[in-house]
């Protein structure tokens, strides 16, 4: 019975089926090797044959304890009174528990007007005559500090993974005309304080961003302004970081039968610089 149980829950990891999904049918199954269970400890008990059937009977406790829990978070979309033992195990692994309580996300309309309104004040005004895109590179220690700071930026609301409001079958025809995956984070993530520093020591221009200045994390240096190199360029004009923003990171790729699967990526930066003559 177990061994066709098990065939059955190997056999769901062949399909690319949502998680949400996949987790009722393990309950399904999991709840059939329940019954079985209690089968086997009835019969035991019915043999006189108690310490073999008491602890069949802590486990078959144990199993339906759970899947109970499973029930109501996967099926009623909520979590039960009874689950003392998940806040445990998060305070152990580091996660978070809501204990129940659910936190409103804020509407994707709400989400716009903060990304478009940190794009535009974040770091002063500048004309598009006066900037040119940047090309940034990140070393190891920088994408390390990168994704710190979005995962700060994410916990904090600034940024939103939310595939800038797409749903899956409008993810699937965006990347049948581009090709192109379409990010979690949303496509104006501009970070709330980012400034550009002259490394005077490795000699290159080192991006900073954070949540403010006393939290700066360097995510990044610019290797090109334009076609020129960064250390010629800061050699004849002065160079001030006009526009950033955060791209890449986990995606969504068209999976089978029009669902949706999550890619990995690292993130990078989109930069904008503006110069001016040193000699003025």
């Amino acid at each position: 019975m177990f061994s066709f149980l098990d065939m059955i829950n190997s056999s769901l990891s062949y399909f690319n089926l949502d998680a949400k999904l996949k987790s009722r049918i393990y309950i399904i199954i999991a709840t059939l090797g329940d019954g079985y269970l209690v089968y086997v400890t009835f019969r035991l008990f019915m043999n006189h044959v108690w310490l073999r059937g008491f602890l069949y009977c802590l486990a078959m406790l144990a199993i339906t304890y759970f899947l109970y829990l499973n029930f109501v978070f996967y099926f009623l979309g909520r979590t039960s009174r009874l689950d003392f033992l998940s806040p445990r195990f998060a305070k152990i692994t580091g996660q978070k528990f809501n204990n129940g309580t659910t936190k409103t996300a804020p509407s994707f309309a709400a989400q716009q007007q903060l990304a478009e309104q940190l794009a535009n004040n974040s770091n002063g005004v500048f004309s598009n005559a006066e900037t040119i895109p940047a090309v940034v590179a990140i070393d190891d220690h920088e994408q390390r500090n990168l994704q710190k700071v979005v995962d700060e930026l994410l916990e904090a609301g600034i940024f939103v993974n939310d595939y800038s409001g797409l749903s899956d079958q409008q993810i699937i025809d965006q990347y049948a005309e581009t090709n192109q995956p379409i990010p979690a984070l949303n496509a104006r993530s501009v970070p709330p304080y980012f400034e550009l520093v002259h490394d005077e020591l490795r000699h290159r221009l080192e991006i900073y961003i954070g949540v403010n200045q006393m939290e700066r994390r360097a995510v990044g240096h610019i290797v090109k302004i334009g076609l020129t190199d960064a250390s010629a360029a800061h050699r004849r004009y002065q160079i001030y970081l006009a526009n950033l923003a955060v791209t890449g990171g986990p995606n969504k790729i068209p999976g089978r039968r029009g669902s949706t699967i999550m890619t990995t990526a690292d993130y990078s930066l989109n930069a904008q610089v503006a110069y001016r003559d040193r000699q003025k």
